[in-house]
């Protein structure tokens, strides 16, 4: 190799280092810019309207962003995490109505309650695949649905029944995880998210996520090579149980009524589920994408149409479901990301003849 070969190389190495930092910086502005129009949303957004659909989709993105964990990472498809909301939402309401504990504490207890649920549910239906997991945890989802709307009290614990449970607004303030206005649960809510979506992408990068996603696709194959895939998907089954009945507290505390109806319902499961996968289940960006699209269809189509056509939104959830699946089965986060690549390529493309210039 002559010296003019190995300079050669040299410069195509210096430029490939060059645009991959360049790459790199143009992510990190992407996820400031980003970051920094979410938090500045409510100083421009003064409809408490407008504010209140953004918090339910960033609620939603939140639960499917922990549902992804085992329905996306883990391959298989849970049809049952209403379960965990209504624990978590039960959970602190209860012990805060009777026994004047606050909702940030009822908060982790509640989640605590949920991993163990979750594992009890994980445990025997993990050996089961496809349509039967599925049917599995429907039916488990259903049953807690159904023993809660009969039951009053619950030893000690006073549920009652269908009329659910009513949280006065009489002490607001933080402590008390109670606001007059919207602004703090937005933020609130906003916090979260970005918590569960830098939990996602650590579990991604790390060896659990490896485990996960060759248990999910080839468990065969990676039980022979000696990854414990049930292991593995119990791990991700009880994180996901946990961070998803954080937020049946948050959804108790801004609307301040449950009932199992609304909290414990196969359409809440079916609805996380549909905004998976038709952002993209097994990505990060899917579960927000899929909220942010699927969201305000459902908020408006409720507001408009909930007296005509109760129900609406599902069947137009199914009939995204079923565009996305036949053209792309990955999601919609798929030609969005390879829109913004191509835009992140000519950026550096641009610079590079920039430089070279």
């Amino acid at each position: 190799m002559t010296g003019k070969d190995i300079a050669k190389e040299a410069q195509i190495q210096v430029e490939t280092n060059d645009s991959t930092l360049l790459r790199k910086k143009i992510e990190k502005l992407s996820l400031l810019l980003i970051a920094g129009l979410a938090f500045g949303l409510p100083l421009v957004m003064r409809s408490p309207t407008y504010l209140h659909i953004v918090i339910l989709i960033y609620f939603y993105a939140y639960l499917t962003t922990s549902w992804n964990m085992v329905g996306g990472f883990a391959g298989v498809l849970p049809m049952g995490h209403a379960v965990f909301i209504g624990t978590g939402a039960y959970t602190s309401t209860v012990l805060s109505l009777q026994y004047g504990i606050s909702p940030w504490i009822g908060m982790i207890i509640g989640g605590v309650i949920a991993t163990f649920i979750g594992i009890l549910i994980g445990l025997p239906t993990f050996k089961m695949r496809g349509a039967y997991f599925a049917l599995a945890t429907i039916a488990f989802a259903e049953g807690m649905r159904v023993m809660v709307e009969n039951i009053e009290y619950l030893g000690p614990f006073q549920l009652n029944g269908p009329r659910g449970l009513q949280i006065p607004p009489l002490n607001t303030g933080l402590s008390n995880f109670m606001f007059a206005n919207k602004e703090p649960y937005y933020y609130i809510i906003l916090v979260m998210l970005i918590l569960v979506l830098g939990i996602t992408w650590f579990i991604s990068r790390s060896k659990l996520g490896y485990y996960l996603n060759a248990g999910g696709e080839e468990p065969e194959a990676a039980m022979a090579l000696g990854v414990n895939v049930s292991r593995a998907k119990l791990i991700a089954m009880a994180i996901s149980s946990f961070l998803t009945a954080l937020a049946g507290t948050f959804y108790a505390q801004f609307s301040l009524f449950i009932h199992p109806k609304s909290i414990i319902s196969l359409d809440l499961s079916f609805e996380i589920a549909f905004i998976a996968l038709i952002g993209g289940r097994g990505s990060i960006a899917g579960p927000i994408l899929g909220a942010l699209l699927l969201r305000p269809v459902s908020d408006f189509s409720r507001i408009y149409f909930g007296d005509v056509f109760p129900g609406l939104h599902l069947v137009i959830f199914g009939v995204v479901l079923i565009l996305v699946m036949i053209y792309q089965p990955r999601g919609i986060q798929e030609p969005l990301t390879r829109i913004y690549e191509k835009i992140v390529d000519r950026i550096v493309a641009k610079y590079s003849r920039g430089v070279t210039a």
